[in-house]
């Protein structure tokens, strides 16, 4: 498994490298890769989503937020600074070829790191991703194409929360987003939560750790 740090990057960089990686894995050119980023600000739009899930267009493009269509599952949700995103390139031939499992285990992961830090946190079985008292603080979305994965989670760790009052998260309005930082005395490092999402990923994989960081 290889783990690369990729700092902040835009969007659209990061989704061109996921193909890439995705078509190297694919044919072995590549070991399975697990690729952690903070996005400049940007909207996503799943396979599900559309723009009536923007509830101030005019809002986003005054703070310079692109939206981006995308073919991951779900609907309509955010990335930014202050958000670690992790997205996996696996083959999954290689561990379990079935998409509730792999979701659960992202879930897990995301379950797994928040304990680390003293925050409890839960699945909702009427959707996906990583809920707490404060709301949701980690949203999950993949694709999956022979095997082969791309996309994946989006982490709250001390981002601008204003900005998910321009939309509606999941396609709900009703569902408010949470951080960590919401939950502890000190928004956590960010290098910090990096390193424990790496080991908690590598537990809810079966992967013996440590699992090497390179940067960039």
């Amino acid at each position: 498994m290889l783990v690369r740090d990729l700092g902040r990057m835009p969007y659209a960089e990061v989704l061109a490298l996921q193909h890439a990686t995705r078509d190297a894995v694919r044919t072995g050119a590549a070991p399975d890769t697990l690729l952690l980023v903070e996005h400049d600000p940007v909207v996503t739009l799943g396979r599900r989503g559309d723009r009536g899930g923007i509830l101030a267009p005019h809002a986003l493009a005054r703070a310079g937020i692109d939206v981006v269509h995308t073919e991951r599952g779900g609907n309509v949700t955010y990335h930014g600074p202050g958000q670690l995103v992790a997205y996996p390139i696996l083959d999954l031939r290689r561990f379990d070829t079935d998409l509730r499992w792999y979701v659960q285990r992202l879930e897990g992961t995301v379950i797994r790191l928040l304990a680390e830090c003293g925050i409890d946190a839960w699945r909702d079985p009427d959707q996906h991703g990583v809920f707490t008292a404060c709301g949701k603080i980690a949203s999950v979305g993949v694709h999956v194409s022979r095997w082969v994965t791309i996309h994946g989670l989006a982490l709250n760790v001390d981002p601008d929360m204003a900005h998910w009052a321009l939309i509606a998260p999941c396609g709900r309005s009703d569902a408010p987003a949470a951080s960590m930082a919401q939950h502890l005395p000190v928004a956590p490092p960010m290098a910090g939560v990096r390193d424990r999402l790496v080991r908690a990923f590598a537990q809810e994989f079966a992967l013996p750790p440590p699992l090497p960081v390179s940067l960039g």
